[in-house]
């Protein structure tokens, strides 16, 4: 599944909203109507109080309280006589309903009576039976709040929280899908930048604005890894371009010097023989003019001896040069054309912008690893010395009998003092703090003398142009490509 984290994500949030929505709506659904009990219970508790507390205690005075409280409660004030003093409802203002009404009940009317609630005949409400000593008489006090309907409220009100539940389960959901999508989607663009430079392919990056959180820093840590690695291979292939070498030239030097060890024992046993000789008949004869010529043949033969010897020494000199490779014919712009591809990615992870002016279908017969050097090194040095935010501009066109390659960066101009010591090994105009090892110029100075070509740079307006001369070493230009 493609999409597994973004799924998973999706379901746990889900679940999360759902199960707080559904431990939350049932403790509604079954508090709300006990709440609303024990507020009223409450209220109806307080106007007890109040009622009792209302001076003079006649109907007029409690007739203006009921008014100022604004409530809807049924009162029945009366006396032991069920005389009524104040009652809420006109229908009450007669003796003999409230002796019917509450003939058997004045046993509930206790001073320290609580209200309660209670449903009778279908009718739920919260009652309270209490009673006061006023004027020297003792009066009854009933107070009833209706709770009709209410019921139909809760369910109404029930029906439309769980209408509001499902939508707050589908908006959150909708929501924090639109959140996360764009950090899973950079985490996967992540991942699969990863899982490219895991299979050795180093020209991909991750693109795109960077974030200024967590992932953000992850993709500029996997952008970073990646330029790394690039440099450090760049510069491996030039240690062990140049330990090749090495290695080749050294098996070459102890062959040649085991040989000229035989050669020399063989060589110095004749004049060693001669000399000797020429020196005993030196010591034996008498006459001068046979001394002189067995001197003068000694001599030679020790002339032969010290030339020899010369020559020997001149062979040990060490004068490393790289060694030939087979030459075959290729499609050149097709070569850099594929490097520059491979490579544009780098270059733009480096905040630098690669333009190409190749001329197509240009071939030529030559050693194609030396033209892989070549490039490789030359746009590594322009990298490490262009400023940022510039342009690396890489041409490849006819010059002469020759195929041209320049290679040329903006940023700081090589001085003359030093313009022939960058050619020289470990020698390094990159910038300080770089990986350069300083290899890489002095590789194509020796591509450029066993290939019998030239190679070389120029200091442009605001900055520097390399160029080197590919030359076609082949008799028939139409020979069939190897």
């Amino acid at each position: 599944m493609k999409n597994k984290l973004t799924f998973k994500l999706i379901v746990v949030i889900v679940l999360f909203v759902t199960l707080f929505a559904g431990i939350m709506a049932p403790i509604y659904f079954l508090l709300q109507q006990k709440m609303y009990i024990e507020q009223e219970t409450r209220h109806v508790a307080v106007f007890s109080e109040n009622i009792k507390k209302v001076e003079p205690f006649n109907k007029e005075a409690l007739e203006r309280f009921f008014n100022d409280s604004g409530v809807s409660y049924r009162v029945y004030v009366f006396d032991k006589n069920y005389e009524p003093l104040f009652t809420s409802l006109e229908l009450g203002n007669n003796q003999k309903f409230l002796k019917k009404l509450f003939g058997n009940k004045t046993e509930r009317f206790t001073e320290d009576s609580e209200p309660y609630y209670s449903k009778v005949d279908d009718e739920p409400a919260v009652r309270m039976y209490t009673c006061c000593e006023a004027n020297g008489k003792e009066y009854y006090i009933q107070i009833k709040d209706s709770l009709s309907g209410v019921d139909l409220v809760f369910d109404f009100s029930n029906r439309i929280l769980g209408i509001v539940v499902l939508g707050y389960i589908v908006i959150c959901s909708v929501a924090l899908y639109l959140a996360i999508s764009p950090s899973v989607k950079s985490i996967k663009e992540v991942t699969g930048v990863a899982k490219e430079i895991s299979e050795n392919n180093l020209s991909v990056r991750c693109q795109g604005k960077t974030r200024r959180d967590e992932i953000g820093e992850l993709t500029k840590s996997v952008n970073k890894m990646a330029d790394t690695i690039q440099e450090n291979i760049n510069n491996l292939e030039n240690y062990n371009f140049v330990l090749r070498e090495d290695n080749r030239y050294m098996k070459e030097y102890e062959e040649t010097r085991r040989m000229l060890l035989r050669n020399i024992t063989h060589d110095l046993k004749t004049p060693l023989a001669v000399i000797s000789s020429q020196v005993e008949m030196i010591s034996a004869c008498k006459e001068q003019e046979k001394k002189d010529y067995y001197y003068n043949s000694a001599m030679e033969e020790i002339s032969k001896m010290s030339k020899m010897i010369s020559e020997v020494l001149q062979l040990t000199v060490d004068e490393r040069r790289l060694n030939s490779k087979e030459a075959r014919k290729f499609d050149i712009s097709a070569l850099i054309n594929s490097l520059c591809n491979n490579l544009r990615a780098y270059i733009k992870s480096r905040q630098l912008e690669l333009n190409t002016e190749i001329t197509p279908g240009l071939t030529l017969c030559a050693v194609k690893e030396y033209a892989e050097y070549v490039f490789k090194n030359y746009l590594s040095n322009a990298v490490q010395n262009a400023c940022k935010n510039s342009v690396i501009k890489v041409k490849l066109y006819k010059h002469e009998q020759s195929v041209r390659l320049d290679v040329e960066n903006h940023g700081k101009q090589i001085p003359d003092e030093i313009k022939d010591k960058i050619w020289t090994e470990a020698f390094s105009t990159s910038p300080e703090g770089s990986e350069s090892t300083g290899l890489g110029l002095y590789i194509i100075k020796e591509i450029s003398l066993i290939e019998h070509t030239k190679c070389g740079f120029k200091n442009t307006g605001d900055g520097v142009c390399f160029w080197f001369d590919f030359i076609d070493c082949s008799a028939d230009s139409n020979d069939p490509e190897n």
